[in-house]
């Protein structure tokens, strides 16, 4: 802490009247010898302070960054999932495997605006294809029949998906991996089946 000092001088050092005025007190800053620190100048001892606040502190092991991962990890997370992790274990780890990449806010908006449009371009493709599908009305399979006309075999997704895709001209594709209803087909009759080519479109 600065000490002040007291200072008196003559008046007539101040003012060029040669009447006889009251000594003036003047204030000073004294700084002792033992605390040379604060003999800088306040804007100096202030520069100072900002630049060691702006310098922070070196980022430790425990420390969390964030990042996508780039694969299944057991454990950690799913491919392509947004998380934080300790620096530690992605310096150690993740980053040696291949198996993360660092990411910043501004690249998860992007992303996830991205994710956006391709989900709601994948709806409407499923859409025009479940349109194509009810144009093409009933679909025939042809099968062999034993006595009281019982085919042989069963009906299966695999069949329909062949069988639709010739009706169409190859211009309706389905996949074996959408959620499929068919009925037990135990001989010769009509039956209906049903396909769901989007979690969202009936």
């Amino acid at each position: 802490m600065a000490l002040l000092m007291l200072c008196a001088a003559s008046a007539a050092a101040f003012s060029p009247s040669s009447s006889p005025l009251l000594p003036r007190l003047r204030l000073s800053s004294f700084c002792p010898v033992a605390c040379p620190q604060a003999c800088q100048p306040a804007r100096e001892r202030s520069k100072a302070s900002l630049v060691m606040m702006a310098k922070g502190k070196k980022p430790t092991s425990s420390d969390k960054v964030q990042v996508i991962l780039k694969g299944n990890v057991d454990g950690v997370g799913k491919q392509n999932e947004v998380l934080r992790v300790n620096i530690g274990y992605y310096n150690n780890f993740l980053r040696p495997k291949a198996l993360a990449d660092i990411i910043s806010d501004e690249e998860v908006e992007v992303m996830v605006a991205k994710h956006k449009e391709e989900l709601a371009q994948k709806k409407q493709e499923a859409e025009e294809l479940a349109s194509e599908v009810k144009k093409l009305g009933d679909i025939v399979l042809l099968r062999k029949v034993g006595k009281g006309n019982q085919i042989f075999g069963s009906v299966t997704n695999k069949q329909i998906i062949e069988e639709v895709s010739k009706k169409s001209g190859g211009k309706v594709q389905l996949s074996a991996k959408m959620k499929w209803e068919i009925p037990e087909v135990s001989g010769l009759g009509e039956y209906s089946a049903s396909v769901q080519v989007h979690p969202e479109v009936t």
